[in-house]
This record gives C-alpha cells, sequence and structure tokens, in this order.
C-alpha cells in the first residue's frame, strides 16, 4: 500500500513539473492594449483588453488581408487556435484541416451596408447581437447546414463608406466556441493598414 502511495505521488509530482513548465518552451505572449484574442483556455474563452492582459501562451500572428476594395487590412490572431492557410482571408482550426474546420473572412467595402446585408438575409438569421466593440453582429444559415455566416458591421475600419466583415464558419458544430465568440475574436483583430 505505502508503495502505490509513493507511485502515485510520484506520478502527481511529475505531472504537476509538466503542467508548470508546458508554456516555457513557447513565445511568450505579446502585451495587447486594445484588442482581445482568444485565450488558450477552452474555459476562458477570452483575454480582457484593454486592461493590457496576456493570454497565457498565446502566439499571436499578424497577417495582411485584402478588402473587396484597394485597401488592405492587418488582422491579428491567436495561432494556438487557428491557422492561416497563406491564401487570401482563409483560416482552420488548430488540430484539424483547411477542408474540415474553416474560417473564411471577407472585408467588403463599397455601396453595401449592414441593413442591406441584414435584408438580404431575412428569413435565415439565426441570431442578432451586439459584439463587445459595440458593432452590430447577425449570423445567418444558407443550404450547407453545416456553415454558418457571420456579417459584422464594420464601417469604422474605413475613412468614408460602408464596410462589412463576412465570415464563413465551415463544421461550426466542430468548434469549440459558438459563432458569437469566433465573431467577436474577428472582429478585435482587425485594423485598417495606411
Amino acid at each position: 500500500m505505502t508503495m502505490n502511495k509513493r507511485t502515485i505521488s510520484a506520478a502527481l509530482v511529475v505531472c504537476m513539473v509538466l503542467s508548470a513548465t508546458a508554456c516555457s518552451t513557447r513565445t511568450k505572449a505579446t502585451v495587447i492594449q486594445t484588442m482581445e484574442s482568444f485565450s488558450s483556455s477552452q474555459e476562458n474563452n477570452f483575454t480582457e483588453g484593454p486592461e493590457a492582459t496576456t493570454a497565457e501562451c498565446a502566439i499571436l500572428e499578424t497577417v495582411t488581408l485584402k478588402g473587396s476594395g484597394d485597401d488592405t487590412y492587418a488582422f491579428t490572431f491567436d495561432s494556438e487556435i487557428i491557422t492561416y492557410t497563406g491564401q487570401g482571408g482563409n483560416f482552420f482550426l488548430v488540430g484539424s484541416n483547411p477542408t474540415e474546420c474553416y474560417l473564411h473572412i471577407m472585408v467588403q467595402s463599397g455601396d453595401s451596408t449592414y441593413e442591406d446585408a441584414f435584408d438580404s438575409a431575412s428569413g435565415r438569421i439565426v441570431e442578432e447581437y451586439t459584439l463587445k466593440s459595440g458593432r452590430r453582429a447577425f449570423c445567418y444559415k444558407t443550404s450547407d447546414a453545416n456553415t454558418l455566416h457571420v456579417i459584422i458591421e464594420a464601417k469604422d475600419l474605413v475613412t468614408s463608406g460602408n464596410c462589412l466583415i463576412k465570415i464563413s464558419i465551415g463544421s461550426a458544430d466542430s468548434w469549440y466556441y459558438s459563432q458569437e465568440q469566433i465573431a467577436d475574436m474577428v472582429d478585435s483583430g482587425f485594423y485598417l493598414e495606411r
């Protein structure tokens, strides 16, 4: 019995040491002042800003995405949650592949307004909400039952005119996060490059 207790104690000590050092070999997260990012913990979905907190073990990366016009946008994301494919606005969930849990993110600038997009999706809207940034967003379905689409009003991303962010969430039922949480992450990761 004493031998079993010692074995169990030793195993617990090893587990504690491994969990305490699991992040030590990874790049530490950058302090983010003005955005939110997914944390690496599923229980704690977001690391809140602008209080200058960091996501433990988060590796934040920035890529440039082209909008539907001539503007380009910097998009910052937690690469421990999603992976950039290197093509346009295509990302996928870490641990899957680009044909499974994917995100396609597109910035649409021009004449289309949030109200126009909302009206055109009428009858297919799943939910409408206000994001943490204060921007309006809604989620709708198409004939592909496992893909959700989110439209975010983002007119303040450009100096003038209308702007929308459209997110397509593939294999939506396989994500750890709700469409609203994904929309918050995407929304908070964008800024206009100048």
